[in-house]
């Protein structure tokens, strides 16, 4: 039997384009609502005003002007948000700092991530002959799906300790040359 709330909170997932994100200048409140707007039916999604200034402490993203925020600040409080529900924020800050370094924009990188997140979600009800195990009961599929976030947070976990090591490396051989 398959949980159709389950399918239906899915399906109607969908983060707004880059385009689509207000370029007016919101103020905290009105980005923590908008943020969680989209991510209302995910509850280990959310994020408060508080939240939102801890990662502008953090420099998570370029400092706000006159206590407003851009559509690139909102775009990127997109991506932090949803990646912490998976991340630690210093692995979060790690794919910020990659995705700078290979001078990607923010534009390009929220879109690819927007897509990318919307193609994985739609994964989980793809018709029976996508899926290898179409006979698989809801509780099968949903073990299945454990077992898969499991395994792509240990790759990421292993992943960002590689790349923090990497990025690391130059900044100690400088240290070292300083001496």
């Amino acid at each position: 039997m398959e949980n159709t709330a389950i399918k239906d909170k899915l399906n109607a997932f969908e983060l707004p384009s880059y385009e689509e994100i207000p370029d007016v200048g919101l103020y905290l409140e009105q980005v923590a609502r908008y943020i969680n707007g989209p991510l209302a039916g995910f509850p280990e999604m959310k994020v408060t005003p508080s939240m939102i200034s801890n990662y502008a402490k953090a420099k998570l993203f370029e400092r706000v002007n006159k206590k407003t925020y851009t559509r690139e600040q909102i775009a990127t409080v997109f991506f932090i948000t949803i990646a912490k529900s998976v991340l630690s924020i210093e692995y979060v800050r790690t794919a910020l700092v990659l995705f700078r370094s290979k001078n990607y924009s923010i534009q390009k990188g929220y879109e690819y991530f927007r897509q990318e997140l919307q193609n994985a979600v739609s994964v989980f009800y793809e018709a029976p002959a996508k899926r290898s195990s179409s006979a698989a009961t809801e509780d099968e599929k949903m073990l299945k799906n454990v077992c898969t976030a499991i395994a792509h947070k240990m790759y990421l976990e292993r992943y960002f300790e590689i790349l923090q090591n990497t990025m690391n490396e130059p900044e100690e051989k400088h240290n070292k040359k300083d001496k």
